[in-house]
């Protein structure tokens, strides 16, 4: 087993392992990046380009037979990468999970969004308190199959139905945001009663935005968003977007970061009691920072923490060190 109580002195190599590439990555990788800074570690962030659980197994066991001493990924499945996990322990490198979790895999702890169904349920009842009841709504999504995704949309159409808001859309993108663009698009062209727009995904509220203006209804169809990019928060500004949840991915990254370099540091058992977790139950473990509405109300808030953390500035992409 590889010896991780090593100090302080030696840099330390860390995969990190997303389940795709996208605007999304940006401001999780910034707390990646701002981690590693301070703990002397050497990143090789990698993603495929869109979501393929294969391809992150392949990473994952392609770094491990390069040699680095610690592993973290986004869990696109949480049974898919068991095995892997299991090669990792048995080599001795920590595993921790961020974003999404496969909290059997044997990870030592997670780091990321709470449960997506209750972002969904969020979403949708800050829908249901702008719109009228009998209102339509259109709903888009960028995969019909990953948890964050399903889970989402979950939450949203429940609340939908106990609000009596009819929803129209609900095609799969597969995260193609020129194909998002489309269908929203046609969507307000055969729709003309919609009165609100939801996305499960980062792109859609910019993307519903962009639609909505061009059709020249903005300010009278409420575009409901998730997450915080640059584009997102323009919109905003201009009172396209009335709200977006962030679920504060930077920090999904710098928590991720601290974590896996203090496990490679002090060993597994020893950092999880020191951080306050189970170093038996490891299942347990998670880290899920509370996700913060923006909206006009307190934009200048979020925008202040974003350029003290130059998180908009950073357009480097999720592969690479």
């Amino acid at each position: 087993m590889r010896e991780h109580g090593d100090g302080h002195g030696r840099r330390l190599r860390i995969a990190v392992v997303e389940k795709n590439r996208g605007p999304y990555w940006d401001m999780v990788n910034a707390g990646w990046r701002d981690a590693a800074e301070r703990l002397g570690l050497d990143l090789i962030i990698e993603a495929p380009v869109y979501e393929a659980v294969a391809d992150q197994v392949g990473a994952i066991r392609r770094h491990l037979a390069a040699g680095v001493d610690g592993v973290a990924f986004v869990a696109s499945d949480e049974t898919a990468f068991d095995e892997v996990v299991a090669e990792a322990t048995v080599a001795g490198v920590p595993v921790v999970t961020f974003d999404l979790d496969a909290p059997r895999s044997g990870r030592s702890l997670f780091v990321g969004m709470p449960e997506a169904v209750e972002l969904g349920r969020q979403a949708g009842r800050l829908m249901a308190e702008r719109v009228p009841a009998g209102s339509r709504v259109l709903v888009q999504t960028g995969s019909a199959k990953a948890p964050g995704a399903v889970g989402k949309l979950r939450g949203f159409l429940e609340v939908m139905a106990r609000a009596g808001l009819e929803v129209v859309g609900g095609e799969d993108d597969g995260e193609r945001i020129e194909l998002a663009t489309a269908n929203a698009r046609a969507a307000l062209a055969d729709e003309p009663g919609i009165a609100g727009c939801y996305g499960v995904y980062g792109y859609h509220a910019p993307v519903q935005a962009a639609v909505v203006e061009a059709a020249g209804r903005a300010g009278e169809i409420v575009v409901i968003g998730n997450d915080m990019l640059p584009e997102t928060a323009a919109a905003i500004a201009r009172g396209t977007v009335a709200a977006s949840i962030w679920i504060r991915e930077y920090y999904f990254g710098y928590h991720a970061a601290a974590a896996i370099a203090m496990v490679a540091r002090l060993g597994t058992a020893e950092a999880l009691t020191l951080l306050g977790f189970d170093p038996v139950r490891a299942e347990l473990n998670q880290r899920r920072p509370a996700p913060q509405v923006v909206t006009a109300e307190n934009l200048a808030e979020f925008t202040g923490w974003a350029k003290t953390h130059q998180v908009f500035e950073r357009t480097a992409a999720t592969t690479g060190t």
